[in-house]
């Protein structure tokens, strides 16, 4: 009854007629989660047995509220695990509420837990700790040395159960995030598309994963000029039960609204640079005003050597006939053009 005795302090008034239920339910709703760990810590100290399930239980719980951003469960099941007489337990409630405390907005304290943590908790806990830490130096744009936790974390992340794998996946990424914020877009995507097995696997578990992926993969899409691909992953993310606890995936959206608008525009201003310099402006330099020029100033000019050109030619021994016959072609050249302006 030990247990039970020390937990009692947080869990006044709860039944002990409610077993394990579904923790995803669960969240949100304060007195099925009492009363479910209630009934659990009554047969702890007669069943190590029990009192595993009720640990798995309460680390559901606590996902399911950190990924819903359920704040107010998440420091609940973090005081149920401080109170447990386990310090690994405690160790899992001092981690879960680091990240309660940093979703507030209380980086430092949320340091310091994770610190603690990542020296004492059990292996798969070291991990994501560290993990923890890189997250809570990029919220500082301390970009370097989130670098340097996520790759500790991969480090001695186990590949073997869920908790090693969410590890990895969480720290790869953080590292691919940290590659976009520089400039390498096309590197981040390649590294968010080598992420799909993890990620498949993973959301059987924690759908919540599945969603999360197709949000980074929309925005890196986006980067690279990918829109229509971009803006199909953003479909799928904000058709997740989990898209109102995450509106920056709707400013996913409008970012790629605002690219599509943004890039219309220039493409309309290539097609119609040729239509920017009026056509009609461009006529005169083709029409042949020169040829009009040229055929029309012989009448006009009075030098003497056209007078030599054209004078003597009927004083040649020619009979009328072919003077004539001259003359008519002549005519016909001539006429045929326009007169002079």
């Amino acid at each position: 009854m030990q247990a039970a005795a020390i937990t009692s302090r947080f869990l006044t008034g709860c039944s002990s007629k409610v077993g394990l239920a579904d923790s995803e339910s669960l969240v949100g709703n304060d007195s099925l989660l009492r009363d479910t760990v209630a009934g659990q810590l009554i047969q702890t100290v007669s069943s190590q047995e029990l009192f595993l399930k009720l640990t798995n239980a309460l680390i559901q719980f606590a996902e399911q509220a950190y990924l819903r951003r359920d704040l107010a469960t998440l420091e609940d099941v973090s005081r149920v695990f401080m109170n447990l007489p386990v310090d690994a337990a405690g160790q899992v409630g001092l981690y879960y509420h680091a990240l309660a405390i940093k979703r507030k907005g209380d980086l430092d304290g949320a340091q310091m837990l994770l610190e603690t943590v990542a020296d004492n908790a059990p292996l798969n806990y070291r991990a994501r700790a560290l993990q923890g830490l890189g997250a809570n130096c990029h919220d500082k744009s301390q970009l370097n040395e989130a670098l340097r936790f996520q790759f500790e974390a991969l480090r001695i992340a186990s590949r073997k159960n869920d908790h090693g794998l969410q590890t990895m996946l969480m720290a790869h990424f953080e590292i691919a995030i940290v590659r976009s914020l520089a400039g390498d877009h096309n590197g981040a995507l390649s590294q968010f598309e080598k992420l799909w097995p993890i990620v498949n696997h993973i959301a059987k578990q924690h759908p919540f994963y599945f969603y999360l992926f197709h949000n980074e993969l929309a925005v890196e899409l986006g980067e690279v000029g990918r829109l229509e691909e971009a803006e199909a992953a953003c479909k799928v993310a904000l058709a997740s039960p989990f898209a109102s606890a995450y509106p920056e995936w709707a400013e996913t959206r409008q970012e790629l609204e605002a690219k599509r608008t943004s890039a219309t525009p220039s493409v309309v201003a290539i097609n119609q640079t040729p239509e920017a310099i009026p056509q009609p402006r461009m006529q005169p330099r083709f029409r042949p005003k020169p040829k009009l020029i040229i055929t029309f100033s012989w009448p006009a000019r009075t030098e003497p050597y056209f007078q030599r050109s054209i004078i003597p030619i009927p004083a040649t021994a020619t009979n009328p006939l072919t003077a004539i016959s001259i003359l008519h072609r002549m005519l016909i050249c001539i006429g045929s053009r326009a007169p002079p302006a």
